[in-house]
């Protein structure tokens, strides 16, 4: 890999800069009922592409608040909230399955943005609905003029550790199990998470987080966490260990492509984003030294560039793997 130096980390975000960013809202009813919040960035001109970010595993579309400020105007931008999550709700009670989200994604699609070229950008769990909807809507496929998986992978994360070696995911295993045993399945979870606020803060940092951030950064990350109900959050979980998606990746071979993964993920190891980005030929595959599951808010900058990178591409380039080294973590030379 070729070390590639990136625009500096966002230094830090003044609290006005993360007030949530209001586009034109609708809502879309899915098949079984769910209604999903949807927000439209309109472009300032006509024919632009459609570019659809899906955000990540109790998080909302509220994590891609620089890639917005960065994007608006310039293509128009679909920003769902996944089922059961921000300000979507969740349907019919059950297990959802990766599938589900896939198939609410195209349905999203279907009524906010029908014709016209189509950009599809998926974090952790996004990226995962990203790729089941190409294999389940190959009718889209021919509009879709790029892809971008941020964080996540194609197959079951049963044996990842979440940053705890050895007990990490017994403790997460034991987390469902609790969670599941909870009487009502929500209510009594959801009134023991208000006295953990902090705690919750502090997991949330370890989890989302590398490298020191703006305050401001992990109350955002919170508050997402914080209003993702925990029978949501219960009832996803066992998708993760029986995901694989390795055979959906082929629908999307053969079209510009961005798979970045993060050094230090603790959700996602960047091993599963590699295998992601040989599954498909051509695609750019970029490592963020240094960086946490949440690497669009913790570098927005670096991700934002890669972005506008793949939109100003058109057809197939090179595989490309490339190792970026934000400049807030570069050594300092000592003065003589």
């Amino acid at each position: 890999m070729r070390p590639v130096l990136s625009p500096r980390r966002h230094p830090g975000a003044r609290r006005e800069e993360l007030q949530r960013l209001v586009g034109d809202p609708v809502e879309v009813e899915t098949d079984d009922g769910a209604r999903l919040h949807v927000e439209v960035d309109p472009a300032d001109r006509d024919g632009a592409p459609t570019v659809v970010l899906a955000h990540g595993y109790a998080l909302s579309s509220d994590c891609w608040h620089f890639q917005r400020l960065a994007l608006r105007g310039r293509y128009r931008l679909v920003l769902p909230d996944l089922r059961g999550h921000g300000r979507s709700t969740r349907g019919p009670a059950g297990p959802v399955a990766v599938a589900r989200l896939a198939d609410d994604l195209g349905q999203v699609v279907d009524a906010v943005a029908p014709t016209g070229p189509l950009v599809l950008v998926g974090h952790c769990l996004g990226g995962m609905a990203v790729m089941e909807l190409a294999a389940r809507r190959p009718d889209l496929l021919p509009r879709v003029e790029g892809v971008a998986l941020v964080a996540t992978g194609a197959r079951a994360l049963t044996a990842v550790d979440h940053g705890l070696p050895v007990l990490g995911h017994h403790l997460v295993r034991r987390a469902e199990l609790a969670l599941e045993r909870a009487p009502g399945r929500g209510e009594a979870p959801e009134r023991g998470r208000r006295p953990g606020a902090d705690l919750e803060q502090r997991l949330v940092r370890h989890w989302s987080f590398a490298g020191p951030v703006a305050p401001e950064l992990v109350r955002l990350a919170a508050r997402m966490v914080a209003e993702t109900p925990v029978d949501v959050v219960a009832d996803l979980l066992p998708a993760f260990g029986g995901l694989d998606e390795r055979a959906a990746l082929s629908g999307l071979a053969g079209r510009p492509a961005l798979v970045v993964t993060a050094e230090r993920d603790l959700m996602t190891p960047p091993a599963h984003g590699r295998e992601v980005a040989e599954a498909l030929p051509g695609a750019e595959h970029v490592l963020v030294r240094g960086a946490g599951h949440l690497v669009m808010l913790e570098h927005p900058t670096v991700l934002t560039a890669r972005l506008e990178r793949l939109l100003a591409r058109s057809g197939p380039a090179a595989a490309r793997h490339e190792v970026v080294v934000p400049l807030a973590r570069r050594p300092r030379r000592r003065s003589r």
